[in-house]
């Protein structure tokens, strides 16, 4: 798009009504709800400001490093919001990125891997993050940190089988959304809620169980598709 640097506010929020959002809220609602509209006005001053998407990812691949430092490193009092903050912005980031690209029309394969390989890192750190803080908080050496990157893993590998599973199975665009998919849908988009996790102080061990156990339940989900044509 040209000039997307004198786009206005309001020419950028109008991706809210776009076909990418609307097929976001039903995959991945809580992405829409928490981070999306947060980053519009972070999305437009890039605009105004020429930034690439690239070096919008890049920012923050720096924030969601941040994670295991501070849940190491700070303070008990402040470690958990320090987690917290880096989990929501690199996901506010990593939605402003692409409404970056989308609407300054810098979409390219490079910035696209990047985007992707970030994500996956992120969520190996802030899984593994919210590990050290049951660490801490529990008083184990380690424990609660390793089923954070078992649950990291466990959610790649979801994430490997249903793209290996697209390859086999013709895609096809949703239909009108039906009430008896909301159910999978709540839980699907239960996935941005996960930098809340750090903040869960005594029972941040739960935390953790509760994100191999959703990890494991994606992997389930994931594998599905296994079970029709053209793999039966």
């Amino acid at each position: 798009m040209a000039n997307s640097g004198h786009l206005s506010f309001m020419d950028v929020a109008k991706e809210l009504r776009s076909a990418h959002v609307a097929t976001e809220l039903r995959t991945a609602w809580s992405f829409t709800v928490l981070y999306r509209v947060v980053s519009l006005p972070i999305s437009w001053a890039c605009l105004r400001a020429g930034y690439s998407p690239t070096s919008i990812s890049l920012v923050g691949l720096l924030v969601a490093l941040i994670a295991p430092f501070a849940a190491l490193y700070l303070p008990l009092g402040w470690a958990p919001l320090a987690v917290f903050l880096s989990g929501a912005l690199f996901q506010v980031l990593d939605c402003s990125d692409g409404t970056v690209a989308r609407m300054s029309g810098k979409t390219s394969i490079l910035g696209a891997d990047l985007d992707y390989f970030f994500d996956i890192f992120q969520h190996i750190l802030l899984y593994t993050a919210i590990g050290i803080l049951a660490d801490r908080v529990l008083g184990t050496a380690g424990l609660w940190a390793a089923l954070g990157a078992t649950g990291a893993s466990l959610r790649l590998m979801a994430r490997l089988i249903r793209e290996q599973v697209a390859t086999r199975v013709p895609q096809t665009q949703p239909g009108p959304f039906k009430i008896s998919e909301l159910p999978i849908a709540f839980l699907s988009g239960l996935t941005g809620l996960i930098p809340f996790g750090a903040l869960a102080g005594q029972y941040t061990g739960y935390v953790v169980i509760a994100l191999i156990v959703y990890s494991v339940a994606d992997i389930v989900d994931a594998a599905m598709p296994m079970t029709k044509a053209p793999y039966r």
